[in-house]
């Protein structure tokens, strides 16, 4: 494994500021607390929405993911240290991820978050959304079970 060096720290904590741009902010909290769609249907109804503030929002934070997933890859970040730093884009992966197959099939984009796939896809990642998916699905569950009440 290779040793992260203070470069990597300094782009880490560029990244890390970025995240807090106001607009950056909004569409983060969007895309993370309030954007959860049951089914590919409604997920597409938000990628595909055009104009909409949703569609920019989510184009916002995860083209923003894809394009830091593509820094790791290329080297200009330590993997390791971006992995321990970072809990986001594999959250999103999580979230979205089973989503994407179809989407890049429905856009005709073979490319799209392909970095983002590409880092979510590395070994301690996948186990990492694995328990990301676990807890997930118990949310779901627990506010169904409230929900039925």
């Amino acid at each position: 494994m290779a040793k992260g060096k203070a470069e990597d720290a300094q782009v880490i904590l560029q990244i890390y500021d970025l995240r807090r741009e106001p607009v950056m902010r909004a569409a983060r909290k969007y895309v993370v607390s309030e954007f959860w769609p049951q089914n590919y249907e409604e997920f597409k109804a938000v990628i595909t929405g055009y104009g909409t503030e949703p569609n920019a929002w989510f184009r916002q934070v995860m083209t923003y993911w894809n394009m830091v997933a593509a820094m790791v890859l290329r080297g200009a970040v330590n993997e390791q240290l971006f992995y321990e730093t970072n809990s986001e884009p594999y959250f999103l992966w999580a979230k979205f991820g089973d989503y994407i197959a179809q989407a890049r099939k429905d856009q005709i984009d073979p490319e799209f978050l392909s970095h983002l796939d590409k880092l979510t896809a590395k070994p301690a990642a996948k186990k990492r959304i694995k328990g990301l998916r676990d807890r997930l699905a118990a949310r779901m569950a627990a506010a169904a079970a409230a929900k039925a009440r």
